[in-house]
């Protein structure tokens, strides 16, 4: 399926609900370029520590005020115009260190196109990325169970270029017989982590010479200190099955403190529609920070949805014209540390864990740092064919 469950939809509402007031806090603070007074002490020295280690964002601090955050300033007690400095620096204004586009770029080609299928045909739409060597992350709504899994599909490079061609795609088999590790939308942290297959599937594929390993895969860290609220999150997904886009602008993170969210999830703004579950969630550094799980619709004093713009929305107007006003997405820290704990109590194969021995060195390489402070890892790129002419588009129904 590709629909959040009602219980689960119901639940994202009642935490966004608590919410409320601490968006409006951060939104405040961003109307009054207060951003670094809108996360806690310990929460904005997590996020100096990580930014130092980082070279890149290092120097783009002036070299007294990074000098002196180096040597062990705490930022809330550094002089003003440190603070401020420090505060342009993760505010995520309009000016980005050039290697943005290109790393981008690179990390896009992780994020592949869902085909969730029974036996026979396509049933829907999803968005999932590489964590790990033949490892897809996603929602578990959108693969809620292994037997889905078995017949369901993952397709990379289905992407439009500037002059309207498709690239070729290669489409390939998941292999939850080897990993498949979920926990429930329902009262759970709504993810699926699923083997793939290293080779595309021939007849179906567009680019049938590629390999999965030519597409690379993000590292992830539990560590915290990725995100504070006010940054910028921005989201490559396949919203409703379409091409490969990315949601950039006036995407920032505004809620994850308060006790409903229970340490697990983040409220943020950012456009999305159906199929954009399961995501990644990126930080300016193109680290992941977390996992699209659910958005909410603005309504009118009747329940009735809104279209962008306030007008009341009618399905003439397609998904695309609704109305996203506010976001959730679990912490890819809080997904990390449920793996750890049910790795550790795993004995035998459930209807929601399978791992195989070939699967358990998979599950392991997620968790193995890279060398240096780099935001993910992509082995250097494969370059995909040209633009079939015309455009081939796979049509699986």
């Amino acid at each position: 399926m590709s629909e959040l469950p009602s219980q689960a939809q119901d639940q994202f509402l009642q935490r966004l609900r608590a919410t409320a007031p601490e968006r409006d806090s951060t939104r405040s603070k961003l109307a009054t370029n207060s951003l670094i007074s809108a996360d806690t002490p310990e929460r904005l020295e997590k996020r100096k520590n990580r930014l130092l280690a980082h070279r890149s964002m290092a120097t783009a601090l002036p070299d007294t005020h990074r000098d002196m955050l180096l040597s062990g300033a705490v930022l809330a007690t550094a002089p003003a115009e440190v603070k401020n400095a420090f505060e342009v620096l993760i505010e995520g204004r309009d000016i980005q260190q050039a290697w943005f586009l290109p790393r981008g770029a690179e990390l896009r080609r992780t994020v592949g196109r869902v085909h969730i299928r029974n036996a026979s045909y396509r049933e829907g739409w999803g968005t999932g990325f590489l964590v790990a060597p033949n490892l897809l992350l996603t929602n578990q709504h959108v693969l809620e169970s292994a037997d889905v899994a078995r017949h369901s599909w993952v397709e990379f490079e289905h992407e439009e270029t500037y002059s309207g061609q498709m690239l070729r795609s290669a489409i390939f088999d998941l292999c939850p017989d080897v990993v498949y590790l979920s926990s429930p939308a329902d009262d759970g942290l709504d993810y699926a982590l699923v083997a793939v297959a290293s080779q595309p599937r021939q007849a179906e594929s567009n680019w049938p010479q590629a390999t999965l390993a030519g597409f690379g895969f993000n590292q992830l860290s539990s560590e915290e200190g990725k995100l504070v609220k006010g940054e910028p999150i921005h989201i490559i997904h396949h919203p409703e099955g379409q091409a490969r886009q990315l949601s950039l602008r006036n995407n920032r993170l505004m809620a994850l403190a308060d006790a409903q969210l229970a340490g697990s999830w983040m409220h943020y703004e950012t456009d999305t529609l159906h199929g954009s579950s399961g995501g990644p969630l990126f930080n300016n550094q193109w680290e992941v920070v977390g996992i699209h799980h659910a958005g909410a619709v603005k309504k009118d004093e009747q329940g009735r949805p809104l279209a962008i713009g306030g007008a009341l929305w009618t399905s003439d107007m397609g998904e695309s014209r609704k109305w996203y006003y506010a976001n959730e997405g679990l912490r890819i820290s809080r997904f990390m540390q449920d793996v750890v704990q049910r790795l550790k109590t795993f004995t035998a194969s459930t209807p929601d864990f399978t791992l195989t021995g070939q699967g358990q060195s998979l599950v392991e390489a997620m968790f193995k740092p890279t060398a240096g402070p780099a935001a993910g890892r992509v082995d250097p790129p494969t370059a995909p064919p040209p633009p079939t002419d015309p455009p081939r588009r796979f049509r699986p129904e």
